[in-house]
């Protein structure tokens, strides 16, 4: 698959890393034996300010079919329940229930920038002690537990890995890295769907 590519990747400057590709299309299937879309349309990482009753087809992307499988292949190991998104409030999430434990992808949808730097910096404040990560989206931190949180655009997404175990995945690889794994494709994946 091409995230394992992908996670090879990750060591090079973000341009390169964009033109490594994502190869998903938007959605939000949820079943775990989806396959992936036939068609897939270009998804600017932008709200749908017309359509607040719904997220953004970029936003859709962290819990598509597609996507799913790309993290499957990457991390070894694939999902034991289907993604079940929820849309609440502006932010979209699914939960990965993995065998040894859950990782839980998120993306608030913010009005602008602005407004998304401001929940980024309230977040960032209550973390407690924080990593910047270079390179990813605008802004990145990793948290102690591993999660990692992105700011783009009018984004803030987050990628949950405080339940799941020290080390995850086949190869075996810290929770940490597997957050940034995750939200640097996730970053691609926006790139990618956005030129």
């Amino acid at each position: 698959m091409r995230l394992r590519r992908t996670a090879a990747l990750l060591l090079l400057p973000l341009p390169l890393l964009a033109a490594a590709g994502c190869g998903s299309g938007a959605g939000t299937g949820t079943g775990t034996d989806a396959a992936p879309p036939a068609a897939s349309s270009p998804a600017a990482p932008a709200p749908a300010p017309s359509a607040p009753d719904r997220p953004s087809d970029a936003t859709s992307m962290i819990c598509n079919p597609y996507f799913r499988q790309e993290l499957a292949g990457a991390l070894g190991t694939d999902v034991t329940q289907p993604l079940a998104p929820t849309w609440e409030k502006r932010v979209y999430s699914c939960a990965y229930h993995y065998a040894g434990g859950t990782m839980t992808l998120s993306v608030k949808e913010l009005p602008d920038a602005v407004t998304a730097l401001a929940q980024y910096d309230g977040l960032r404040g209550s973390a407690g002690a924080v990593t910047d990560l270079n390179g990813l989206g605008e802004a990145a931190y990793k948290r102690a537990d591993g999660t990692t949180v992105v700011r783009k655009d009018s984004f803030v997404l987050t990628v949950d890995v405080a339940e799941l175990p020290e080390t995850f995945g086949t190869p075996p690889r810290s929770r940490a890295d597997v957050a940034v794994m995750t939200a640097t494709t996730v970053m691609i994946c926006w790139q990618e769907h956005s030129s």
